[in-house]
């Protein structure tokens, strides 16, 4: 099991037969070594996908909203790699409990778990850390105040984008990738110019959507498909479509898990590198495997990190890389399947 689910059996005692709500869980086997009345929500495909094998389709949930489960005993977050994420979960968990219900917060402590008390003390006086083990900390609060209704307006973020051809509407949740403003790979991206072939364009990864936005204005003959692993980015995606009147399909994949047939172009700013890891394995696994996706003479277009060796690796899966647009930071490839 997890680290953070290890930690969270030793204080076993405290969940055993009790109605709980885990939020963020592991994938893992948690759930079933700890007995409790378990209520899951989680925002990430991959772990909904999972899990769903092994718990009752009403014990799990994946959306960018947590089901309003009634009479819970105590409610559990697995901190979140953002902590605005963690801030938006436990807005939404802390009004599901009655005056003088837990709440715990487990994470490891390279993962924000240190920031435990300051999230904790909005919602009872006196946080305390019960265990830490693993590199792991575990925090419970006391619910002993009020806590206002979740609305969902109150943490939704609108952002206006001006390209140099249109203006783009952006709807931003927290933890969506470059929440509130477009990054600066994506707007390198948007920068060409060159058409994308006609008929189906998949966007890989399309964290709030401006991608897909700006490039079915500007290739009307194109049908764009959205996917993404989070459930807060589709919802995002959902809105900005909407609100920008794009008639696209938005729906979740683990990968291109869900992702079937073939299409005349894949975009995508992938969310293969974090921090300052030159590992490539999971880019290498994604050229590998969207090429069955590509038609033949199909595009695949990525804006990525200028550092990362990733030509050698597209060339050998897909085609002729070329560079389209770069900057100081980052680069535009292009490679075009065989015909």
């Amino acid at each position: 099991m997890d680290n953070t689910s290890q930690i969270l059996e030793r204080s076993a005692e405290a969940f055993a037969g009790q109605r709980v709500l885990l939020v963020n869980p592991v994938l893992d086997s948690l759930c079933n070594v700890l007995q409790a009345k378990w209520r899951l929500w989680t925002w990430d495909f991959a772990v909904w996908r999972g899990l769903s094998t092994s718990l009752e389709a009403d014990a799990l949930a994946f959306s960018h909203l947590c089901p309003e489960y009634e009479e819970l005993d105590a409610a559990i977050l697995v901190m979140p790699k953002a902590i605005e994420r963690a801030e938006y979960a436990l807005a939404q968990m802390a009004p599901l409990l009655a005056a003088g219900k837990p709440l715990f917060l487990v994470g490891e402590k390279k993962g924000g778990i240190t920031r435990a008390e300051r999230l904790l003390e909005r919602y009872g006086a006196a946080p305390e850390k019960l265990d830490s083990a693993r590199h792991c900390q575990l925090w419970r609060v006391q619910i002993d105040r009020p806590v206002p209704a979740f609305d969902l307006a109150e943490w939704t973020r609108h952002v206006v984008i001006e390209l140099p051809d249109q203006t783009v509407e952006l709807v931003s949740l927290p933890g969506v990738f470059s929440h509130g403003r477009l990054d600066e790979g994506s707007e390198l991206l948007l920068e060409e110019t060159a058409s994308l072939p006609r008929g189906r364009v998949l966007d890989f990864g399309c964290g709030a959507g401006v991608l897909a936005t700006a490039l079915a204005r500007r290739n009307p003959d194109a049908r764009f498909e959205l996917v993404d692993v989070d459930a807060l980015a589709l919802y995002c995606a959902q809105e900005t479509l909407r609100l920008n009147s794009i008639d696209a399909d938005v729906y979740a994949s683990d990968g291109l898990s869900e992702v079937h047939g073939r299409y005349a172009a894949v975009v995508s700013n992938p969310p293969f590198h974090t921090g300052i890891r030159h590992d490539t394995s999971i880019a290498e696994g994604f050229f590998n495997q969207v090429t069955r996706n590509l038609l033949p003479k199909g595009e695949l277009r990525i804006v990525a990190n200028g550092f990362l060796r990733y030509p050698p690796l597209i060339e050998s899966h897909i085609g002729p890389c070329e560079v389209l647009r770069e900057n100081t930071r980052f680069k535009v490839y292009s490679a075009v399947a065989p015909g």
